[in-house]
């Protein structure tokens, strides 16, 4: 490396640090995460069934064009959508560089040589054998201790569902995190400003950056350690070995975006969705059954068919924005086709195409052994989620050391009821025996 870029990494983890090392939470206040007012509530109720809305689009108006934004809706429409990234732009990148003072990672860059590298980059240091080999079996039995610690009764979200993610951060990643709880809402906040902010929310975007100058030196400390000394099998230890044999490759802001980026994109992620899969379960009994009986048959395949099935039902969101990087046209040659204007703000409706009748066979039915290609939920095109495979591993095995118990039950009370931060679940107490 040369001395400019030397510099310039010092001078960006400085930055990172932005006046702290104790990582517990000084700079971050939470209170931008809380609700605001009837609005938020009747949005939250919307969010939660849009599905009579999403039908009528569909059918009347498959490409919704409202002011500045476009909705796209039908199966076909949004597939084409998320494989034209020329035209269909990923949004992110000038937030990820923000938060990670550094940098862009893959989830917010456009097909180019710079991605192609640091895509193989992260395949490597993330290899999918680890999912069997160390994420499944490192999952089970860590919900497995936190359920005994739990006698019976426990808060399933913030004590298993995000607590395990947390620890594959720890023992996986190579972290050390003093503040899990607040790991958990720092790196909720930071997620909720990249992928859940179009508008830019200015409120959001300082939480947000606030958040980050909380993790970043997680992250930091642990490419410190790596490169001291001896760090085991773990994804910092392997980015720090890469840097070894390739210093141009891979610096440390190079090594700090990867970081940033697959914790931001894996803990609020699974959180959201382990909690959306968990309160779809306690609410329809039939499929509750249906997943135990996986679980406790040790089928896995079953249980994720069941798990991830409930989650079409209640995705992480209605879909990803994008940015129409062009003018371009949707759906040529149809009925339908428009024209979509360059800066045109987008939502491609993942969560309405994986109930488009046109594609998806008998879309309103609990299928656990659905065609794996009805499900848009990592994604679809360029920009499916990298990290699922790690996903499909941990949140299943997770659940799976929850459902072999005989009963699982919403706990009484306001306990049982799903609580947030932000838009993410935070709080969720079940009873088991």
């Amino acid at each position: 490396m040369n001395d400019v870029a030397a510099l310039e990494q010092d001078e960006q983890r400085d930055a990172s640090t932005n006046g702290t090392s104790s990582h517990t939470g000084e700079l971050f206040d939470p209170a931008v995460m809380k609700p605001k007012g009837l609005a938020s509530r009747i949005t939250a109720r919307i969010i939660r069934n849009p599905y009579p809305f999403m039908a009528f689009l569909r059918r009347y108006w498959p490409i919704a064009k409202i002011g500045n934004w476009a909705i796209v809706t039908r199966y076909d429409d949004v597939a084409e959508a998320l494989q034209n990234d020329k035209s269909v732009a990923v949004p992110f990148g000038p937030k990820m560089k923000a938060m990670a003072a550094g940098p862009n990672f893959v989830l917010g860059m456009a097909d180019s040589d710079a991605y192609q590298r640091m895509h193989h980059e992260i395949v490597q240091v993330f290899p999918r054998k680890d999912n069997d080999a160390i994420i499944a079996p490192f999952s089970y039995e860590e919900a497995k201790q936190q359920l005994s610690n739990g006698s019976g009764k426990i808060d399933a979200i913030s004590q298993v569902l995000a607590m395990v993610p947390t620890r594959i951060c720890e023992e996986y990643y190579g972290l050390k995190i003093a503040d899990k709880a607040n790991f958990v809402r720092w790196t909720i906040t930071m997620s909720s400003y990249m992928f859940g902010d179009p508008t830019n929310d200015p409120e959001l975007e300082k939480a947000a950056m606030e958040a980050a100058a909380m993790v970043r030196p997680i992250v930091d400390e642990a490419i410190d350690r790596a490169q001291a000394g001896p760090a085991g099998d773990t994804v910092i230890a392997r980015l720090v070995q890469r840097q070894k044999e390739d210093p141009e490759a891979m610096p440390d802001n190079i090594i700090r975006g990867i970081m940033l980026g697959m914790i931001t994109g894996f803990v609020p992620t699974n959180t959201m969705a382990s909690g959306h899969m968990l309160e779809l379960l306690l609410s329809n009994r039939d499929w509750m059954r249906q997943a135990q009986h996986a679980a406790r048959a040790g089928d896995d395949d079953l249980l994720h068919g069941c798990l991830f099935e409930a989650m079409r039902f209640w995705p992480i969101n209605p879909g990803p924005f994008r940015v129409a990087g062009e003018d371009f046209v949707i759906a040529a040659g149809t009925r339908r086709e428009k024209l979509i204007k360059k800066g045109t703000n987008m939502v491609v409706s993942t969560q309405s195409a994986m109930h488009d009748p046109r594609r998806v066979d008998n879309p309103k039915a609990f299928d656990p052994r659905r065609k794996r290609n009805d499900s848009m939920l990592m994604g679809f095109g360029l920009h499916w989620c990298i990290g699922a495979p790690l996903a499909y591993a941990q949140i299943t095995q997770t659940f799976k050391a929850l459902l072999e118990y005989d009963i699982v039950r919403r706990a009484p009370g306001a306990k049982g009821e799903m609580t947030r931060f932000g838009p993410f679940p935070e709080s969720l107490w079940v009873e088991y025996d």
